[in-house]
């Protein structure tokens, strides 16, 4: 007893009485050597905030005295003047390489790069354009990049420029390229100076709403920081607000509403979620309505859209289509997206029925009798590796040895009907000579014996020919 007594009158740093920053203050410089160490001031922040969380509901257990009023005052003072002197040594030590980004690789790792506005500008564009389908989703973007060049070329000349919300809400099922093209918007919004980096940071409920009073404002203040001068990526918002139960996710609109007012030239926050979840979320509080005000729709895609991001899987896997898999694949994409519910229609679905069939097809060669298999069978799907039980009804390929398949000139508008050998191959348009892709989702079903259950969607998207060739 008489030693504890002692320690805890002893005011150096690893005494005990408290009074003098004993204690506190040991940690303190332990947290200020971690923040050195990574650059940055979110470790501090969330020590600050839990420190002064903790002292107050120690205060408060019993009543406040004004003496103990006084020790929080200056607690908080002292923190706040370290936060300060934190902020001001990275802010200065950052003032030359404001060319350098980070870049999200995943939820829990970031990758530093160096990275132009230029060239992010370019490289968002690029990938806009080489996204397959999604062409309102294109559309929408386009015009953003519009208002934004014009916006820029009316500051070259000195002439004020409005000021617009560039929060976004994105509404569609998953596996829509919501995720992808917010990475693209980052890009975009950087490119454009817009904000200081193309950083985007992806967030949910899980990583934003706490399990007691107070660690929610914590965990979404600490995302929000991470997100600053760059995109927050808000996936399922609308699971924030839930009306049973004691939830905290309320504190979480709260603590976002406040962050996206005050730094609103240093912020973009995008919401995403199912299209009618997120419409009542939404519209569930004024200050979500007002702040977000850009809508983007992801519609789920179309058939032609899942057989072509297959074949770009296989292309950017070293595998092939046969003519047979290729007919075979568009039946069971059609069969597919008419059974499909909120997900199955989407490019994760897709994905899913490619590992199917790298599956299928790695069983076909390790159980095959053939001795030697060469570079050609561990690079060519056939119709049988197709994952056949992903659809209703269909436990095999069909013959499409007579199928019929209709295709349209991109150019003349000529329509004319091809058989399977010219499916995804390049051809000439026998009236134009213009050479292109044919198409390989159009089957007329009267051709092929059997087949139930497939409908012809005669979009004009659909029918015409893709990937036209240049002249020579």
């Amino acid at each position: 007893s008489d030693f504890i007594s002692q320690w805890m009158d002893d005011t150096s740093e690893l005494g005990g009485d408290s009074s003098h920053g004993a204690v506190i203050n040991p940690f303190r410089d332990f947290i200020m050597l971690a923040c050195f160490i990574n650059e940055n001031t979110s470790l501090f922040i969330t020590y600050k905030k839990v420190i002064l969380l903790v002292a107050k509901f120690i205060l408060e257990s019993d009543g406040v005295t004004q003496e103990e009023q006084e020790y929080y005052d200056q607690l908080s003072k002292s923190l706040s003047e370290h936060e300060n002197l934190l902020s001001d040594c990275f802010q200065n030590s950052t003032k030359d390489t404001s060319d350098r980004t980070l870049v999200n690789v995943n939820k829990n790792s970031e990758k530093e790069i160096d990275f132009l506005p230029s060239d992010a500008l370019s490289q968002g564009i690029e990938e806009l354009n080489s996204l397959i389908g999604l062409d309102n989703v294109k559309a929408e973007v386009s015009r953003l990049t519009n208002f934004l060049k014009v916006r820029q070329q009316r500051l070259d000349q000195g002439m004020p420029v409005s000021t617009q919300s560039l929060h976004f809400v994105f509404t569609g099922n998953p596996g829509t390229g919501k995720t992808t093209v917010a990475r693209i918007i980052a890009k975009i919004l950087y490119g454009f100076q817009i904000l200081k980096t193309a950083n985007l940071i992806e967030a949910d409920r899980a990583t934003m709403v706490g399990g007691y009073v107070g660690q929610t404002a914590i965990k979404t203040s600490e995302v929000i920081e991470n997100a600053t001068d760059g995109v927050l990526f808000i996936d399922e918002a609308y699971t924030l607000s839930k009306s049973k139960g004691e939830d905290y996710g309320q504190e979480a609109i709260d603590t976002l509403l406040k962050k996206m007012e005050d730094l609103r030239d240093s912020l973009v926050v995008i919401a995403a979620g199912y299209p009618n979840e997120m419409e009542s979320f939404i519209h569930s509080n004024p200050g979500l309505e007002s702040r977000f005000t850009r809508y983007i729709e992801f519609d789920d895609y179309h058939i032609s859209d899942l057989c072509q991001i297959f074949e770009l899987m296989c292309k950017s896997n070293a595998y092939e289509l046969t003519q047979e898999a290729r007919g075979n694949l568009a039946i069971i994409f059609n069969r597919i997206y008419l059974d499909r519910e909120n997900s199955s229609g989407n490019a994760r679905y897709v994905r899913n029925a490619f590992e199917r069939t790298l599956g299928n097809h790695s069983d076909r060669l390790a159980t095959s009798d053939n001795p030697e298999i060469t570079r050609k069978d561990l690079s060519t799907i056939e119709a049988e590796d197709l994952p056949f039980d992903l659809t209703n009804g269909m436990s095999s390929e069909f013959d499409l040895s007579d199928s019929k398949w209709l295709v349209q000139c991109p150019k003349c508008e000529k329509k004319s009907n091809a058989t399977l050998s010219l499916l995804g191959q390049v051809v000439k348009c026998k009236f134009c000579e213009t050479k292109f892709r044919c198409p390989w989702w159009n089957l007329d079903k009267k051709t092929v014996p059997g087949l139930i259950g497939f409908q012809k969607f005669e979009r004009p998207m659909d029918m015409v020919g893709y990937d036209i060739q240049m002249p020579q």
